[in-house]
């Protein structure tokens, strides 16, 4: 006999936006293991001075860093921007927290008067971009020993 009670497992989720100085402590580790530990990238290419002048994303499950991306707007055209860094720990992917990052920085770039976003996905990401709006432009290339290709979306 079913007493009618359902759990349900409800997945508290949020994105705040920020600047380095504030966040750098948060961003650091999920980038590290994203990009350094699984994906082999050299440490020395992954920080630079972008991270200064961006506007960074951050995500939380519950009150868990578990994701980040940045928004760097073109300091000659700052109606265009490239978004960056875009990573989720590994146990907390597929849960649609990339999704509500880039849309965050979608958000924030909008709000900040971008009109062009542009953003160098990695192939495997490709799909997971284009369901965004996102649209490929020009050749495959390598970019820190992993393809990449180059995506614009107009908002």
């Amino acid at each position: 006999m079913s007493t009618g009670c359902h759990l349900f497992h409800i997945q508290i989720m949020m994105v705040q936006i920020g600047s380095w100085s504030l966040s750098h402590t948060l961003i650091k580790p999920i980038r590290y293991q994203v990009f350094v530990i699984e994906q082999q990238i050299p440490e020395t290419e992954e920080w630079d001075d972008g991270d200064l002048i961006a506007t960074h994303a951050l995500a939380f499950s519950k009150d868990l860093p578990v994701g980040t991306g940045r928004l760097i707007i073109d300091q000659e055209e700052p109606t265009h921007a490239k978004i960056g860094r875009m990573a989720v720990l590994e146990s907390f992917r597929s849960r649609g927290i990339g999704r509500a990052i880039l849309r965050k920085l979608i958000a924030t770039g909008k709000e900040k008067g971008v009109q062009v976003l542009t953003l160098h996905a990695q192939v495997s990401a490709i799909p997971f971009y284009a369901s965004e709006g996102f649209i490929s432009k020009g050749a495959i290339f390598d970019e820190v020993n992993i393809p990449h290709q180059k995506m614009y979306l107009k908002i």
